[in-house]
């Protein structure tokens, strides 16, 4: 039975630009499949999760080639659990970013264990991390009255711009350049500086 290698990209909301994982999965040969869901939702929940857990129940999967672990999701035992099931079916899982795979030669590597479990663990902390401190900044805004923001003629609050620019969030996190943000996403530098400046401000009012 032909077997095929899959590569996986996630991206937290619809508004959010996979542009970056995709780009960074050109050289990989493989089916590309995407899902625009929080990492929270279980994997094979997911669309594009049902698929590869579809071809790993069929025997038709090779390997899993995604970019970064946060990406399988960002819930420690759902993702244990997804790298398990690779694992006893013998599917090979490459972390792209790391140059690190599951299967060497046909052998399970042993230290993609150890990995794993603390790349997991640190991304959920992260993710758990965001949370608080955006949960931290709106009550302190709404407390000194600057929750709404002004969006064009009408007013956002502020979850709703973080909504809005969910994208250029998520890569202000990861540590890009205003440049290369508005280049990926394909906004203004000018928005990206706002969706900065607004995040900074929330920030500061948690601190």
């Amino acid at each position: 039975m032909e077997k095929n290698v899959y590569k996986y990209a996630r991206v937290s909301t619809t508004g959010q630009n996979e542009e970056r994982q995709v780009d960074g999965l050109k050289d990989v040969t493989g089916k590309l499949v995407i899902d625009k869901y929080s990492g929270m939702i279980p994997f094979a929940e997911r669309p594009s999760g049902k698929i590869i857990m579809d071809a790993v129940n069929k025997g038709k999967i090779s390997e899993l080639v995604v970019y970064d672990f946060d990406r399988l999701g960002r819930s420690v035992p759902d993702v244990l659990q997804t790298l398990d099931v690779m694992k006893k079916n013998k599917v090979s899982v490459t972390i792209y970013k790391m140059s690190l795979k599951s299967f060497i030669d046909g052998k399970y590597n042993q230290i993609f264990d150890w990995i794993s479990a603390v790349m997991v663990m640190a991304s959920q902390m992260e993710y758990e991390r965001i949370k608080e401190r955006q949960a931290e900044g709106i009550a302190i805004a709404k407390a000194k009255g600057v929750y709404k923001l002004h969006a064009g003629k009408g007013k956002l609050t502020a979850e709703q711009f973080e909504k809005q620019h969910a994208d250029i969030i998520e890569l202000l996190n990861d540590g890009k350049s205003i440049r290369k943000i508005a280049k990926l996403v394909k906004k203004s530098p000018s928005t990206v500086q706002r969706v900065k400046k607004h995040l900074d401000t929330q920030k500061a009012y948690s601190n």
